[in-house]
């Protein structure tokens, strides 16, 4: 019985080296590479007066759950500051939970995330 079940781990082992699944990164292309550069161009021009403004959360590395947000209209920029969590009741009761402020130039919005494949 130990035998058996022996050979059938090694069975499987096997089984699963050749049926990996994998995640495949889509072939580069001139068409994709024209997209991204569009899309790339696009979020850096800042949106004309009757467009929507963008919006992106930015990383806050100070480490004290503040929340930062930068919205870019066509007036200017500007960055929303949401308290932490953390702050005394009374903070926040004074003040507001939410503050407008300058954008910090040293934050920047979180980066997409770029699969890769298990062979990586």
């Amino acid at each position: 019985m130990d035998n058996a079940r022996r050979s059938i781990g090694s069975i499987d082992r096997e089984l699963r080296k050749q049926n990996r699944p994998l995640i495949v990164a889509p072939p580069d292309s001139p068409q994709i590479r024209l997209r991204k550069g569009m899309e790339h161009a696009h979020a850096m021009a800042p949106p004309r007066l009757w467009e929507a403004p963008k919006v992106e959360e930015l990383v806050n590395n100070t480490g004290d759950g503040a929340r930062r947000t930068r919205v870019i209209t066509g007036n200017g920029t500007y960055c929303i500051t949401e308290r932490a969590p953390t702050t005394s009741i009374d903070m926040i009761e004074k003040h507001g939970k939410i503050r407008l402020t300058n954008c910090p130039e040293h934050e920047e919005p979180a980066k997409r995330q770029e699969w890769r494949t298990a062979r990586d």
